[in-house]
C-alpha cells in the first residue's frame, strides 16, 4: 500500500466498502457492517428507507431493477433485532410515485413473504407513506387509490429558508416544475429566502436512519443511489423541483435548445390539456404520436444494443439539468441536520448508515425503464457523497461531469463530500485501492440523455 493510500485511509473514517457475489452471503455481509459500524448504538426510532418507486409496468424493465431487493430488507431486519433489540419501533418505509401500485409491488418484489414473516414482530411496520396514493384506471388516468397509505406520525413542513441548494437560482423559481404535478404547489413552497419540503415525521423521528438504495442509472441525475434515494422522504412530488421550465435560450434547464418547439409543445399538450379535460387530451394524443413517428421519435429504450438515436429527452433529463442536484442536497441536509421539529442544525441530528443493493442493478433509462444488470454487489458506508462516486466510477461514469458529485463542495450540511476524488479510498472484498486506481468498469449503459457525454 502506498503512503499516500495509507495517509488518506487514515484521515478517512467514512470508508465506502463494496462486496462482489454477495448474495450468497448478504445476511452475513449486511449484519458484519452494521456491527462493525454501529453495535455499540442503542437506537429508540430506527427507519429502513428502500427504493419502491414504481411497480413493475413492463417486463422488459423487471421489478428486480426498479426497486430495493426484498432479500436486502429482509437481512437489514434481521441485523436491527440482532443488534438492537431494546429498539421501540422499526418502520420500513418509502414514497413511491403517486401512481405506484405498492399492494402490487409488494407482490411483484417478494416483499409481501417479508411482511408475513415479521408481522409477529410488533414493533416492525412497512408502509407507504405517501400522503396521496393514485392508481390508473383502464384509460390511464389517476384515481384516488383506496389501498392503506400515509405517515402514521403525520407530516411536517420543513423550511431551509436560504441554507436551500436552491436559493442561487431562486430568482428563476417561477420556472421551478415537476412533470404531472402541480406547478402552482411547486412554485407556492420555492421562492427567495423561502424553500419548503413536505417531509413524513417519521423520518425525522428517527435517530437511526438506514438508507438502502437500488443502484441504478437515472436520466435527470446520472445515476440513483445513496444521494437520490432521500427524495423518497418527501410525501408530495409537487414539493419537489427537478427542473425549471423551457430551453437553455429561454433561461430553462428542462431540455436542450435543439427542438425545443418540440418539446415545448408535447409538454404544454400534457400539463395544460390532459389536466384539464381527459376528451381533449385524447383527441389530441393521436397528433403527438404521429409526430413521433413521422420523426423515429422513440420514448422506450428495450436494449443497450441498439440505443435510439432519437430518443425523446425532455423533462431535465440530460447533463444541462442545473436544478434537480440541488433539491437532491437539499433532502440530504434535511435527514442529516434536521430535528425532529424540522429545525436545520450544524451539527448531524440522527446516525446515518447505507446499504446499496447492488445484486440487481439497473442501466439505461432509469429509473423506471432500468435494463437489469446482474451485478450481485453489496456497498456500504457513512458518506453518500462517497458511495455515489464509488458506484459512478463502477458504472464507467466521468465523475467530474456528474453534478450529484462533482457539486459536492456546495453541500451544506456537515461532513459529507469532503474528500478528493484523486485521493478517495475504497475497499473491494477488503481489499483497499484508491478509487481512481481502480480499473473495474461495468461499462453501465448510460440514460439516453446522457450518452457519449459521461462515460469514462
Amino acid at each position: 500500500m502506498s503512503l499516500t493510500l495509507a495517509r488518506c485511509l487514515i484521515l478517512n473514517e467514512a470508508m465506502t466498502r463494496c462486496f462482489t457475489a454477495a448474495s450468497a452471503r448478504l445476511k452475513e455481509l449486511i449484519l458484519e457492517q452494521l456491527a462493525a459500524w454501529g453495535g455499540g448504538l442503542a437506537p429508540r426510532r430506527i427507519v429502513i428507507k428502500p427504493n419502491w418507486v414504481m411497480h413493475e409496468t413492463d417486463p422488459v424493465f423487471p421489478i428486480a431493477a426498479l426497486v430495493t431487493d426484498a432479500r436486502v430488507i429482509e437481512a437489514t431486519l434481521e441485523a436491527c433485532l440482532a443488534l438492537y433489540p431494546r429498539a421501540e419501533s422499526i418502520l420500513v418505509g418509502d414514497c413511491p410515485l403517486q401512481s405506484a401500485d405498492w399492494p402490487l409491488l409488494c407482490r411483484q418484489s417478494g416483499l409481501d413473504a417479508v411482511i408475513q414473516r415479521f408481522s409477529g414482530e410488533h414493533k416492525i411496520v412497512f408502509r407507504d407513506l405517501r400522503k396521496h396514493a393514485f392508481k390508473a384506471d383502464d384509460s390511464s388516468f389517476l384515481i384516488e387509490s383506496t389501498d392503506e397509505h400515509g405517515d402514521p406520525c403525520g407530516y411536517r413542513e420543513v423550511e431551509l429558508g436560504t441554507a436551500s441548494h436552491l436559493e442561487p437560482i431562486s430568482h428563476q423559481a417561477r420556472k421551478f416544475a415537476v412533470n404531472d404535478y402541480s406547478a402552482s404547489v411547486t412554485r407556492s413552497n420555492h421562492c427567495p429566502g423561502s424553500h419548503r419540503y413536505f417531509v413524513g415525521q417519521s423520518f425525522l423521528d428517527a435517530d437511526l436512519f438506514i438508507n438502502l438504495p437500488k443502484w441504478k442509472s437515472h436520466q435527470k441525475s446520472g445515476l440513483t443511489a445513496a444521494l437520490k434515494n432521500l427524495v423518497g422522504i418527501n410525501s408530495d412530488k409537487a414539493y419537489l423541483p427537478h427542473f425549471r421550465r423551457g430551453a437553455p435560450k429561454w433561461g430553462g434547464d428542462e431540455y436542450r435548445d435543439e427542438n425545443r418547439w418540440l418539446y415545448w409543445a408535447q409538454t404544454n399538450l400534457r400539463e395544460n390539456i390532459q389536466k384539464r379535460s381527459q376528451l381533449a387530451f385524447r383527441l389530441l394524443k393521436p397528433g403527438w404520436e404521429m409526430i413521433k413517428r413521422m420523426r423515429g421519435i422513440e420514448t422506450r429504450m428495450t436494449t443497450t444494443a441498439t440505443v435510439p438515436k432519437k430518443f425523446y429527452i425532455a423533462g431535465g433529463a440530460w447533463p444541462g439539468n442545473d436544478t434537480i442536484w440541488r433539491m437532491i442536497y437539499d433532502l440530504n441536509l434535511v435527514v442529516q441536520c434536521a430535528d425532529a421539529h424540522g429545525q436545520i442544525h450544524s451539527m448531524p441530528q440522527r446516525n446515518y448508515f447505507t446499504i446499496v443493493d447492488g445484486l440487481t442493478s439497473g442501466e439505461g433509462n432509469g429509473p423506471l425503464q432500468p435494463l437489469p444488470r446482474e451485478t450481485d454487489w453489496l456497498v456500504c458506508g457513512e458518506d453518500p457523497f462517497a458511495i455515489d462516486a464509488v458506484l459512478g466510477w463502477f458504472m464507467g461514469c466521468d465523475l467530474e461531469k456528474l453534478p450529484i458529485i462533482a457539486q459536492r463542495a456546495n453541500y451544506a450540511g456537515s461532513d459529507w463530500g469532503d474528500f478528493d476524488l484523486n485521493e478517495l479510498p475504497t475497499e473491494i472484498d477488503g481489499q483497499a485501492v484508491r478509487l481512481l486506481d481502480s480499473p473495474i468498469n461495468f461499462h453501465f449503459a448510460p440514460p439516453p440523455g446522457w450518452r457519449n457525454y459521461i462515460e469514462r
